[in-house]
């Protein structure tokens, strides 16, 4: 179907089962994501494709009453018999009510822990060394990428200067930007700031929590950005198509860089 009548029809199932929700005295959604796969949902205002002609529909929610999401996963079928023409097919049939389970990491002094090692039914203790510790203050000044000299008349796709690649820790992303060539570093470095990255990327940041940090890694040529809160939860307790940010990257890789003439005509 249609993009437009795919949102629609998400829309309507929305509607129709909070107003269900609310008649029977049960609490809204936590939360509702709706992608449509085919459309570069993903790419939030970036995409490209104002409606595709073929587009499968991804729907999840999230509320806090088993019940209310059995009652959404009944009303989901009545769609494809019932609602906007061209709909058809629901994958996988009726979905399933799962429980939601998030990654919770933390720390723990390690005097509460006591180590040991389990082997061939026998368990062998193992102190912990003595490390002295960590004095940030020792830590050395982080470097600043170098600075563009020259004057950046032209410009090009990211992707034409760099690769790069992205994935998760926990609800954080990370994406790694590489020059392809020493020289494009510092064109890279100026264009890409952590603003920049917040901007490009609104669309997956967390609108309250999420932030970019960015660091460069010297004698590599390249930028690791850190795009915290990016995930919906990330893993198994996110709604979204990319719960581990892995087209990130792919994203980040079009945004346009500005650089000389020289340099344009070099990797175009």
């Amino acid at each position: 179907m249609r993009s437009t009548s795919a949102r629609r029809v998400s829309a309507a199932i929305i509607n129709k089962t909070s107003d269900i929700f609310s008649q029977r005295g049960w609490l809204p959604y936590s939360e509702v994501n709706v992608e449509l796969l085919g459309s570069e949902a993903t790419y939030g205002s970036h995409g490209q494709r104002q409606d595709t002609r073929e587009v499968v529909i991804k729907l999840a929610v999230r509320h806090p009453d088993k019940q209310a999401l059995i009652l959404f996963s009944r009303e989901i079928a009545q769609a494809a018999t019932g609602m906007a023409p061209g709909l058809t097919g629901i994958v996988g049939g009726r979905p399933t009510v799962y429980p939601l389970i998030r990654l919770f990491s933390f720390l723990i002094d390690k005097s509460a822990c006591t180590l040991g090692i389990h082997f061939d039914g026998q368990r062998h203790p193992c102190a912990l060394p003595a490390i002295a510790m960590l004095d940030t203050q020792d830590l050395p000044v982080p470097l600043d990428p170098p600075k563009p000299v020259g004057l950046a008349d032209a410009s090009v796709e990211l992707v034409k200067l760099a690769v790069a690649r992205s994935g998760d820790k926990g609800n954080h992303s990370n994406i790694g930007v590489m020059a392809r060539e020493a020289e494009y570093l510092p064109w890279i470095a100026e264009a890409l700031t952590p603003e920049v990255l917040v901007d490009w990327m609104s669309h997956v940041l967390d609108p309250v929590y999420g932030r970019v940090e960015r660091w460069y890694l010297p004698a590599t040529h390249s930028l690791n950005f850190l795009l915290e809160n990016a995930l919906g939860g990330g893993g198994v307790a996110s709604l979204r198509i990319d719960p581990q940010g892995k087209a990130f990257a792919q994203q980040l890789l079009e945004i346009q860089i500005p650089v000389p003439q020289s340099i344009a005509d070099q990797v175009n």
